[in-house]
């Protein structure tokens, strides 16, 4: 569902995109690889960049120069950089490792971008055949619908039922055409809305594939692949992916995984509890990770396998979703041509052979 924040943002001022900080991390991480102080690359970077994403670096460059971490920076900057942003660069200045945690959030960052495109696409094909199907359905009331009633009219035909009730939308749309407008946007929004929601719970049953759960646990394994390459501990690392989840239900998951850690249990332990948390694929692959020493590599595995599952099943029901939508878009078109053109019919069929 649409936030205010989003609807405020899409209304009333750009938000920063995700190519944007794709190419702040990956040409911060080049400069600082190339040995060049912090302050000196943030003074480079902010004249190779655009203008949104060099003003930006005007302030950090403010900050750092009054002694500020880089971290505590971009805080200060959280249009920019979200919360995870500023854990892993955190993390990276103490284990000295700045560099490799902004290659490492880049690549995070182009990955996800990726996968959200991917799974938009998707769910935007469906939506536009309902949107078509209603430009035609509009066009039939503007334009034929009218014809049809002129020739009722001249035969003295009393509109009945559906066709009389279209006879009124015609004549509302004609007569209030800004009004009409205004309603039309109105409801795409909600249909827009509605259909957003639609989505997600239609992809959130595991009769239809469960896509919500594959796709958070997708970002689950490779956000904690990311913050333990980065030097934190499996505690601090399950905490910070949980604040980044916005699902209520799976971030409580996560947070009993992270208390049952917390209180000493193994993951493998831990994770035995976490019900509906991880396939069973996933699952093992932890468990293996964790005992051989090779968690994050096994995360990323993980991730890698649930993103190949992800495409698969997002193409298989695209296939089947087409077809059936087109079908209802047929019926209901359909069934008001019938209830327009049953009146012409009826009389046709009553002239003498």
């Amino acid at each position: 569902m649409l936030t205010v924040k989003e609807a405020c943002k899409i209304f009333f001022g750009k938000s920063f995109t995700a190519q944007q900080r794709i190419v702040f991390f990956r040409q911060l991480a080049v400069i600082l690889q190339s040995g060049l102080p912090l302050l000196r690359a943030i003074g480079l970077l902010r004249s190779r960049l655009d203008s949104e994403l060099a003003l930006v670096c005007y302030r950090l460059q403010q900050l750092l120069a009054r002694g500020s971490t880089l971290a505590g920076a971009m805080a200060q900057e959280a249009a920019f950089f979200p919360p995870l942003a500023v854990k892993l660069v955190a993390a990276g200045e103490v284990s000295g490792q700045l560099g490799a945690v902004l290659e490492q959030l880049a690549a995070y960052y182009e990955e996800q971008d990726q996968l959200r495109r991917f799974v938009a696409k998707a769910a935007a094909y469906p939506l536009l055949l309902l949107a078509a199907a209603a430009c035609v359905l509009l066009f039939f009331l503007l334009y034929v619908l009218p014809v049809l009633a002129d020739v009722y009219r001249g035969m003295r035909v009393e509109p009945k039922g559906m066709l009389a009730l279209l006879l009124q939308l015609h004549m509302r749309l004609a007569q209030y055409p800004l009004l009409s407008l205004a309603l039309a946007a109105g409801c795409g929004l909600l249909a827009a809305l509605g259909g957003k929601r639609g989505l997600r719970w239609l992809w959130g049953r595991s009769w239809s594939g469960n896509f919500y759960r594959l796709i958070y646990e997708v970002r689950f394994c490779k956000l904690l692949a990311l913050l333990l390459d980065s030097g934190l501990n499996i505690t601090q690392a399950v905490a910070a992916v949980a604040d980044t989840v916005s699902d209520r239900s799976y971030r409580s998951q996560l947070l009993l995984l992270n208390g049952r850690l917390q209180r000493g249990l193994d993951l493998s332990t831990a994770l035995t509890g976490a019900e509906g948390l991880f396939s069973p694929l996933t699952q093992a692959l932890l468990d293996v990770g964790a005992a051989t020493g090779y968690l994050p590599r096994m995360l990323r595995e993980a991730a890698r396998i649930g993103e190949e599952d992800l495409r698969i099943k997002l193409a298989k029901i695209k296939e089947v979703l087409a077809p059936m939508l087109l079908l209802v878009a047929a019926l209901v078109i359909a069934a008001v041509v019938c209830a327009v053109v049953s009146p012409l019919l009826e009389m046709l069929s009553a002239l003498p052979a």
